[in-house]
């Protein structure tokens, strides 16, 4: 009788609650919660260190030869499926899910987990704002759009919770601004419109299906996520850090809503001038300083990638693309680069788009659109 390995394993379960049929089971979405938790409750200091009250802090070290980083998922669970099972030949022929596994790689989510974008998610939004706006009763909002919609969300979310708590270290979310399931207006949080009253909309919808014990428990996993990751030559968070920080402050985020507000909600403009370029520095050191890279998200961005910060930050989420930076960490000489690539739909060979700047020597890669 043939075993199947760990990565196959985790795999189909994967696949198994990303393709769920409606929406999760309450159960089922306590179960990854708790076990998450757990996960994020007890990750090895040396990976995530400490704030001086013994808690994990905000900030996570990525040490593997190779790191993956994705952009705001935005209830694309099919996109992070895919990642896991995309396949470089230079790599053994190994799975990111197998590398991820063996030490090999650190896959890094930057968070927005919930609540879809682009033209699906107009759509549904404004379907549910519709009926919000022609309809009374309590349980207006348990329509099939905000169904639809929140059941994505939940799928991504499961899947998320799952990998952290089944890849460890080698698995890391950070915290979006849209990783607000209360709609909560405090700890650096704020509430949240784009489409509709998506925040709001959300946190009721989930009330209503899930109950306050449910959404408590998933709001105390949040504010356990980290907000930077940070490898040989490159930092990542949500969105530009707003001003200056460094080491201590991300460790001591549970008491600090300033620091979690400049993670997660900095818009395009409004960072302080050389925030990037301080940060990189206190996190870094010199070489940080002189090569680094700083990646993130939050806002979209035409094309493959966006830069800011006098190049020190690139900005790599757009909706309509199912893309990814991939990033050498191994600190051998010559070998330093951040790649975008593309992921095809069931995972393969992902298609490489373009060479992102800095991060050391000047790679050159050949473009393939």
């Amino acid at each position: 009788m043939r075993t199947e390995s760990p990565a196959h394993e985790l795999l189909d379960r994967a696949r198994s609650i990303s393709g769920t049929e409606g929406l999760l089971k309450p159960s089922l979405l306590e179960e990854l919660a708790v076990e998450a938790i757990l996960a994020l409750s007890s990750e090895p200091p040396g990976i995530r260190p400490s704030s001086a009250a013994g808690e994990p802090g905000g900030l996570v070290r990525v040490a593997t030869p190779f790191a993956a980083i994705l952009p705001d998922l935005h209830a694309r669970s099919s996109l992070l499926i895919d990642l896991l099972a995309s396949t470089f030949p230079s790599c053994a022929g190994s799975s990111l899910l197998e590398m991820a596994l063996d030490g090999r790689l650190t896959i890094v989510c930057l968070g927005d987990i919930l609540n879809s974008e682009g033209r699906l998610g107009a759509d549904r939004w404004a379907g549910a704002a519709l009926r919000l706006a022609n309809s009374v009763g309590p349980d207006v909002l348990l329509g099939p759009e905000m169904d639809e919609e929140m059941g994505a969300s939940l799928a991504a979310l499961g899947l998320v919770m799952l990998l952290k708590t089944r890849i460890g270290v080698g698995f890391h979310c950070l915290k979006g601004n849209h990783d607000n399931i209360t709609n909560a207006t405090q700890n650096g949080d704020a509430s949240f419109y784009k489409y509709a009253l998506e925040g709001a909309m959300g946190a009721e919808w989930f009330r209503l299906r899930y109950g306050e014990d449910l959404m408590r428990l998933t709001r105390r996993y949040e504010k356990l996520l980290p907000l930077v990751a940070a490898g040989r030559m490159f930092c990542a968070s949500h969105a530009e850090p707003a001003f200056a920080m460094g080491p201590d402050e991300l460790l001591d985020y549970r008491n600090r809503a300033d620091i979690v507000g400049a993670l997660i909600w900095t818009g395009n403009d409004q960072a302080a001038e050389g925030s990037v370029a301080a940060c990189l520095s206190a996190l870094l050191g010199e070489k940080g300083m002189a090569g680094g890279l700083w990646i993130a998200g939050h806002r979209p961005v035409q094309g493959c990638y966006a830069l800011r910060a006098g190049g020190r930050l690139a900005q790599i989420h757009n909706p309509e693309r199912r893309q990814f930076a991939w990033i050498d960490n191994s600190g051998n000489p010559g070998t330093a680069a951040a790649v975008m690539y593309e992921v095809g739909e069931g995972g393969g060979i992902p298609t490489l788009i373009e060479a992102l700047p800095r991060l050391g020597p000047r790679c050159f890669i050949s473009k393939t659109r």
